[in-house]
């Protein structure tokens, strides 16, 4: 099936477009950009593994930029290192299983400011799988079978503003696609986290 180079076509032109957009224009105004830096951690599973709950913990560590469209809306494009997977609830259970799987995501995001201290965010992210590991209870191993190397998910998220340039990130990720489509005889996996982070916004407008 074509459905791998497809998904690889389509970010790789999606983060060309954004780029594009964010940086054209004959009187682009650093004024209207901000850093942003954020740092935070992931609870994880992995729809279709067999396994419930959210027990598998990861860091999130990610740079950005955020372009002001208007007064309330904006667009943010980052990279972020973001790891993800899935285990069981105990080391002590029967079947011990863990998943690390660490990803370079790209989050594309469009921001609507509520509030003065509320964003409500929408977008979607690309993420390229960087290194795939599972621990059976005797140490990690690789894979039999390659993961796909690129995945796609959705990325709905809240933010808090305690000050100007500080927020506090709630954020909900699922993938749109499997991202095993190259391992024989399984089910259909999908990546399904929540993350809680602080970002960090530097220069762009006082308001």
């Amino acid at each position: 099936m074509y459905l791998k180079s497809i998904v690889d076509l389509k970010w790789k032109t999606v983060c060309l477009l954004t780029v594009s957009f964010l940086f054209y224009g004959k009187e682009v105004k650093s004024q209207s950009f901000k850093g942003i830096i954020t740092v935070g951690a992931n609870a994880c599973q992995i729809d279709g593994d067999r396994l419930s709950g959210f027990h598998k913990p990861g860091y999130m560590l990610g740079l950005g930029v955020e372009r002001k469209l208007t007064k309330r809306m904006s667009l943010l494009l980052g990279l972020e290192f973001m790891e993800k997977g899935s285990k069981t609830s105990s080391k002590d259970s029967i079947l011990y299983f863990k998943w690390k799987m660490d990803y370079l995501d790209i989050p594309l995001v469009f921001s609507w400011q509520a509030h003065q201290r509320f964003r409500f965010q929408a977008g979607i992210t690309p993420s390229v799988l960087l290194n795939d590991k599972i621990d059976y209870g005797t140490g990690f191993t690789t894979p039999a079978f390659q993961d796909d190397r690129v995945n796609l998910l959705i990325a709905p998220a809240v933010e808090f503003f305690p000050s100007e340039n500080i927020s506090l990130l709630m954020r909900y990720q699922y993938s749109l696609i499997r991202f095993n489509s190259h391992v024989p005889n399984t089910v259909a996996k999908y990546h399904n986290l929540i993350t809680v982070g602080l970002r960090f916004y530097l220069g762009g407008d006082k308001e």
